[in-house]
């Protein structure tokens, strides 16, 4: 019985301890696709034992993974540009250059905050004089539960929850999946790279 269960197991039928039977959807074949996006941004782990209470920075990876059992006319499981448009692009937009906070800090901090970003742009025209124009994407919005605010013109990320890189991780998932699935294709998993050099950092969630 050993040998008959230590060949189910490579065969992926059973698990190999509880003998429970695996979802014939994991049994099929699968194509698999993946594309990231590199993306600078700040935080703050609220209640940190650490260095990381303080603000600092990151080149953050975000990196989706995306299966299908069959490919589409065109013969992709999907368009690597649909899901840089529909996914990774808009993360960026809502993060490059921004300190991202958890929604109770930010509710403690938003005035400092305002006084800070007057602050900031107003050493533009101390620098540069008043003729100065900067075209910025300063529009308030939401994307999947985060919002983009721009307290006194600062660029501030606003999550529901204090912005780690396991719970980004799932937060991309459940994005990417809003987007993406359908009845052939399916969110796989979903990485966020916190540190890529000299070593590599990574939080993956998946179902």
């Amino acid at each position: 019985m050993g040998e008959v269960c230590w060949k189910w197991e490579l065969c992926g039928i059973y698990k190999r301890s509880l003998m429970i039977p695996v979802s014939p959807r994991k049994l099929r074949a699968m194509y698999t696709v993946r594309k990231s996006i590199d993306i600078d941004f700040a935080h703050n782990i609220e209640g940190h034992r650490g260095a990381c209470i303080n603000i600092h920075g990151h080149t953050w990876k975000f990196e989706v993974d995306v299966s299908a059992s069959s490919l589409d006319p065109e013969g992709f499981v999907v368009d690597f540009k649909r899901l840089k448009m529909d996914v990774l692009q808009p993360c960026h937009r809502l993060l490059d250059h921004s300190v991202a906070y958890g929604a109770r800090i930010f509710s403690e901090v938003e005035g400092e905050l305002t006084s800070m970003g007057k602050v900031f742009l107003a050493s533009r025209e101390k620098i540069h004089g008043a003729g100065l124009v900067v075209k910025e994407d300063r529009e308030p919005w939401i994307l999947e539960g985060a919002r983009a605010c721009f307290p006194g013109g600062m660029k501030v990320a606003v999550f529901p929850f204090s912005p780690t890189s396991e719970r980004l991780a799932k937060w991309l998932y459940t994005l990417a999946s809003s987007k993406l699935d359908d009845d052939r294709v399916t969110v796989a998993c979903a990485r966020i790279y916190e540190t890529l050099v000299p070593v590599q950092s990574v939080a993956e969630y998946r179902p």
